[in-house]
């Protein structure tokens, strides 16, 4: 098992919440779709990684649907 905690991709805090999209929200998954930082604000997608714009959110399984 791995002990190490995790950390912010873009300032190295460990000051991190996780975040669940509502039941009604269109990416709504059961378990966290974003990793949000306390420190600086950023907001990075649990699946991709990739840092998200304000306003932008992690496609389910981190990819987009037709």
């Amino acid at each position: 098992m791995n002990d190490e905690k995790q950390k912010c991709q873009k300032c190295g805090s460990e000051n991190i919440m996780m975040v669940e999209y509502t039941h009604d929200h269109p990416e709504h998954y059961d378990g966290a779709s974003e990793i949000e930082c306390r420190d600086c604000g950023a907001h990075f997608g649990r699946w991709s990684g990739k840092e998200l714009a304000e306003g932008e959110v992690e496609p389910r399984y981190g990819t987009v649907r037709a």
